[in-house]
């Protein structure tokens, strides 16, 4: 693949990817959104962030891994009861990452 279409490509997708977004403020001025809309949009990053955090917590070198010598699970798993302990996302990322730090000091 040549460069100018590799970067055609990437330009193309940005464009195609800016006008899904935009087309909601375009289409919207002054208007509030359909309610079921805006119920769904809320929901959109609780059902994200699940996709995103779970292969990071279960794969390890590109395998599954559920183990107790996965560090990241494990930091998961304190993570986890302190978000259900406390219902605070920033005690539950500082508690995380630090229980992640703290198994890789200890295992290494």
């Amino acid at each position: 693949m040549s460069h100018g279409f590799f970067f055609f490509v990437i330009i193309l997708c940005g464009a195609i990817t800016f006008s899904e977004r935009g087309s909601f403020l375009l289409f919207q001025s002054g208007k509030d959104p359909h309610p079921r809309l805006a119920k769904a949009l809320r929901l959109v990053p609780a059902a994200v962030l699940p996709a995103l955090v779970t292969p990071a917590l279960f794969m390890a070198n590109g395998y599954l891994d559920i183990s107790l010598s996965n560090p990241r699970l494990l930091a998961g798993v304190v993570a986890l009861a302190i978000a259900l302990w406390k219902r605070s996302v920033f005690l539950t990322l500082v508690s995380g990452l630090t229980a992640l730090w703290v198994i890789q000091w200890l295992t290494v």
